[in-house]
């Protein structure tokens, strides 16, 4: 979601902007690449239940092709405008709830948190909305239009 204020906030320790990308830095995060994401998501394996602390996971960029061909045995696409990301050795990775989330790579927003399995537990990486420069257009159209 995007909220356009009416006035500006004062930023301390608690509220922060989240940095978009450079439009000429677009391009595929790279894999191998370290990020974070943050959500207030199920903590369960289950996948029921919010967690009432905003939490936060270390995931590692996964190859193109590789979530591509991960995601085509469940049947489900992997376009040029997603990225997948994941944490295998931790089986830590986002949940239900967790949708929409920031995933910040170098401290900048490089994806917006969209599926993953149904269980939770990083077997395959999870899949985000990645912020290409077409995002960015339509990102800058918005807040200059309303």
């Amino acid at each position: 979601m995007m909220i356009k204020l009416k006035e500006q906030v004062t930023l301390n320790s608690r509220v922060g902007i989240l940095k978009l990308p450079q439009p000429s830095l677009t391009s595929d995060v790279k894999a191998g690449t370290k990020c974070h994401v943050a959500g207030w998501g199920s903590t369960r394996l289950s996948g029921k239940g919010h967690s009432d602390d905003l939490r936060e996971v270390n995931v590692i960029i996964v190859d193109q092709e590789t979530c591509k061909s991960q995601y085509h045995k469940l049947r489900q696409e992997i376009t040029k405008n997603m990225l997948c990301a994941g944490n295998k050795k931790r089986k830590q990775d986002i949940c239900n709830g967790d949708s929409g989330g920031p995933l910040l790579c170098e401290n900048t927003y490089r994806g917006i948190a969209s599926f993953g399995t149904r269980k939770c537990q990083g077997k395959l990486p999870s899949v985000y909305t990645h912020l290409t420069r077409q995002y960015l257009d339509w990102i800058q159209h918005v807040m200059k239009n309303n």
